[in-house]
């Protein structure tokens, strides 16, 4: 069968055939689609196509339908697939053509490349004014060096599409639709970097980590093997020697996990040359640790008591008198509250969390009652803990004055601060932020998204809970008196991106609104540049940038800085969009060849204005690395990322295989 340019499927003698087990595929997928009666209606086949725009999926279905009953059948759409997945007829080309190829002439005009531009331009909730559409249009027929200056025939299209090297990749995410990839078998990954690279990234990543958490697990065995020996050898029964050692383990790990949330403490010690000794990125993962931790041996602790007291025939009642069984008790309870509330922690939820939280003071007074020995482990921690308390209510939480609350596009809101008087921070630092105006005991965290270098500070906040939500509409009110607006900060504290000035080569990759700690460290290379006081080492620092959004509005955040970071920081500056909505019903390949064109003419993007080039779906990452791997041989490189937790896993799996340091932002 051959695809024609008259707008049919026509058969002839050489049909393409499907493998066994594309054809299972095929034939599994068209039954998804078409359901009990075996046949795809244009209903279904749009649905299909999750598109907003019927433009393509209509054209694609008359295209699809040879016999014009008005129904596609499982030999039809077992033709279409075999069309998709032969490389070599060019029977690809051609279907994209017929379908570009709205009126069926034999030639694309103008005039139907701008409603194929405009159908991709309706699906990813894109807008350009008339002109832009127009100039998108030409810089398509451009691109077919064969064509006319009004058309191009189906010849041109295919001599021109050939060359096109993204089509491929592009019209595989296409064929993805009608028929999913089976699954494959993963083998082992081969190391990009050499072996000597990996190993001493792999060390450099993990040695501080592993080397603490190997002393904390070795002082937990040595405290539960001390007191179960020690009951031992006073003859009391295996029941109690397991709770005796669970329980002198907890006495350590619920003093202990005060020092990890010391937050101003690990900022001080961060830009040290002996904070390097500390995990500092990974004091969230070890406050959470040592919490699972008190968690299991709270647990087992509990169980060998209640053996014990089963295995003793002590009876109920007797217990209602025992002190320590009742504060026992009521630190189980308070412990199984903070549980509820780390589980309804996410979301519009995370408010509970933290009101739950606070219960671990009393939690601390009631294990104080209950154990004999926690009193020797309290001091040091809760010293500390308390010191750092005092140290961030006199010297980091104070009142300010809140210049602008702006809503911008994709329900996040802007929040600019008046910046007090030493007020100190470095780019990538957070704070915490009240408004009493909203609630009076909740406190929020947030990157500052401006530089150290402005004079004034700023947040912006994404619409993801009550208060968030509150926010966002309280910026939305006209009558609202911003000159009385008062806020409290509790900041500002260190994260990863804080010691970005110290990579040689910096990559930063941001997904939707994590792009603002990203913010803060461009806006300071920028204004440092503008000042003319570089750091010495600066000039020869390399940054990529990589951003990735859902939607082109969410660009407006930081569209100016971008654009003054791509003129000011030149070619040590390299900026990579990602608009990952794009959709892979054909359009977006019209789309790509016609950005791309504008781009080679204007020296701009049509959607954002900004010089770098914005690129359709998630990017290749493995590609991109070992570009990274190429230019900068026996460099260090330093990934730096903020955004959904899903995506961290698959930087950092790729950063271990090229031998880069991965760097995660989190809110301690």
């Amino acid at each position: 069968m051959e695809i024609v340019t008259d707008g049919n499927i026509r058969p002839q003698q050489a049909t393409p055939r499907l493998g066994f087990f594309q054809r299972r595929r095929a034939r599994k997928r068209f039954r998804e689609l078409a359901g009990a009666d075996r046949l795809i209606d244009p209903g279904e086949w749009q649905k299909a196509f999750e598109s907003r725009n019927p433009l393509i999926a209509k054209r694609l279905f008359q295209l699809v339908d040879t016999d014009g009953t008005g129904f596609i059948d499982e030999a039809e759409y077992l033709t279409f697939v075999a069309h998709l997945l032969d490389r070599h007829s060019g029977n690809r080309y051609r279907l994209v053509f017929a379908i570009y190829d709205l009126d069926d002439n034999g030639e694309l005009d103008e005039s139907e490349i701008r409603k194929i531009l405009q159908s991709s331009l309706d699906e990813q909730s894109l807008k350009i004014d008339e002109e832009e559409l127009k100039e998108l249009a030409r810089a398509f027929l451009r691109y077919f060096r064969r064509a006319t200056k009004r058309t191009v025939n189906c010849e041109a299209f295919m001599a021109g599409i050939k060359q096109y090297k993204k089509f491929d990749v592009l019209f595989s995410q296409f064929v993805n639709l009608w028929l999913p990839q089976g699954k494959r078998r993963r083998g082992k990954t081969q190391l990009k970097a050499g072996l000597r690279t990996h190993v001493k990234t792999f060390l450099s990543e993990n040695s501080q980590g592993s080397f603490w958490v190997a002393v904390y697990l070795a002082v937990n065995v040595y405290l539960f093997a001390h007191a179960y020996l020690k009951y031992a050898a006073l003859g009391a029964a295996p029941a109690v020697m397991f709770a005796r050692g669970f329980g002198a383990c907890l006495n350590l790990n619920v003093a202990l996990i005060l020092l990890p949330v010391a937050r101003a403490m690990w900022t001080r010690i961060r830009h040290f040359g002996f904070g390097r000794l500390f995990p500092l990125d990974s004091m969230t993962e070890f406050h959470r640790g040592i919490g699972w931790f008190i968690v299991g041996f709270s647990l087992f602790h509990i169980l060998a008591h209640s053996f014990n007291y089963w295995n003793t025939g002590v009876h109920p009642a007797t217990l209602l008198t025992n002190p320590a069984f009742v504060t026992g008790v009521a630190a189980s309870s308070i412990l199984l509250l903070m549980l509820w509330g780390y589980a309804n922690k996410s979301g519009r939820q995370r408010e509970r969390f933290s009101g739950t939280h606070l219960s671990y003071g009393a939690f601390i007074v009631i294990i104080l009652l209950h154990g004999r020995h926690f009193w020797m482990w309290l001091p040091v921690p809760a010293l500390l803990f308390v010191l750092d308390g005092m140290f961030r209510y006199f010297f980091r939480t104070q009142k300010v004055k809140v210049l602008a609350l702006q809503a911008l596009s994709d329900g996040v809101t802007l929040v600019r601060f008046a910046r007090p008087a030493g007020f100190n921070f470095y780019p990538g630092d957070y704070l915490s932020f009240n408004l009493p105006v909203i609630s009076r005991w909740e406190w929020h965290p947030f990157t500052i998204s401006a530089s150290p270098e402005a004079e004034h500070f700023e947040v912006h906040v994404r619409n993801s809970g009550d208060w968030s939500g509150a926010l966002h509409n309280l910026s939305r009110k006209r009558e609202l008196d911003i000159a009385s607006l008062k806020a409290k900060i509790d900041g500002p504290y260190g994260a990863p991106t804080s010691n970005i000035y110290r990579s040689p080569v910096a990559v930063m990759i941001a997904g939707g609104i994590g792009v603002t700690p990203f913010a803060s460290a461009l806006e300071s290379l920028v204004m440092r540049r503008q000042q003319g006081r570089n750091r010495k080492d600066a000039s020869q620092q390399t940054v990529y940038f990589h951003w990735l959004n859902r939607s082109q509005r969410s660009y407006e955040w930081f569209q100016s800085l971008l654009q003054q970071a791509e003129k000011m920081l030149g070619d040590k500056f390299r900026l990579h969009i990602h608009l990952t909505s794009f959709s892979h019903n054909l359009t977006n390949i019209a789309m790509q060849i016609a950005a791309e064109e504008f781009h080679a003419k204007h020296q701009r993007d049509p959607f954002t204005s900004l010089h770098a080039v914005t690129n359709p779906g998630r990017p290749n990452w493995p590609e991109i690395f070992a570009g990274l791997a190429q230019q900068h041989p026996g460099m260090p490189v330093d990934v730096y990322y903020c955004g959904p937790q899903a995506l961290a896993a698959e930087l950092h799996r790729h950063c271990r295989n090229f031998g880069f340091y991965f760097h995660e932002e989190k809110f301690g």
